[in-house]
């Protein structure tokens, strides 16, 4: 597996921006301890040393702990969500055959996760209490014409191979649950074969899902 895109990117981002330096370093300060110790067991002071800045340098930039969160995260949602958000569709739409879509689907979204694990894991916590984030992150995989979920929902459908009694709802959670939980597993626990594994979850999605 590749290392953090997402943190790649938002560095690279970063760099050609026209920011002062400590505004910088706080902001990467930032994105590295919040996705470590969450928002709320993240100090500005933890922030201030981790970047070698002082508070007074963060609070000059940011108003508030909230500001800074912001600031590291509206950059994700607005340039790079979207470019891995129309990749995916373009991709997903070449698939026809429904196992040949769920196995797309899991090593596409969990190479996603792991590539964006930063991100991610802030995203996870903040999406259940932060309303400015879940605002931010269901306007881009919702954007009209360019809806991940209908999307994926139109594909599967037209393979006519989901089993009748289940709703969408429940093919998604089945799917997105697998990859969540493998995720977290494989972050927390200790690392694995991640191939190996993949295909296990391949197969037991299709035994759910498949009729």
């Amino acid at each position: 597996m590749s290392s953090a895109i997402i943190f790649d990117n938002y560095k690279t981002w970063l760099d050609e921006q026209k920011l002062p330096k400590g505004q910088k370093k706080a902001l990467l300060a930032g994105l590295d301890l919040f996705a470590k110790q969450g928002f709320n067991g993240t100090s500005t002071a933890q922030i201030a040393e981790k970047a070698e800045i002082s508070q007074a340098t963060i609070f000059k930039y940011f108003k508030t702990k909230q500001d800074l969160l912001m600031g590291i995260l509206k950059p994700v949602f607005i340039n790079l969500f979207p470019v891995f958000r129309d990749s995916f569709i373009d991709e997903l739409r070449q698939f026809t055959d429904l196992e040949d879509m769920v196995r797309f689907f899991v090593y596409n979204r969990y190479q996603f996760v792991r590539d964006n694990e930063d991100a991610i894991l802030i995203l996870i916590t903040e999406l259940l209490t932060n309303r400015d984030i879940r605002d931010l992150f269901f306007g881009v995989i919702n954007e009209p014409g360019k809806s991940v979920i209908e999307n994926v929902r139109e594909n599967l459908n037209k393979t006519g191979q989901l089993r009748p009694e289940l709703d969408f709802p429940a093919v998604m959670r089945i799917m997105i649950g697998q990859i969540f939980i493998y995720f977290v597993q494989h972050r927390f626990i200790g690392n694995s074969d991640e191939i190996r594994d993949l295909d296990l979850i391949v197969e037991q999605i299709i035994r759910a899902i498949k009729k």
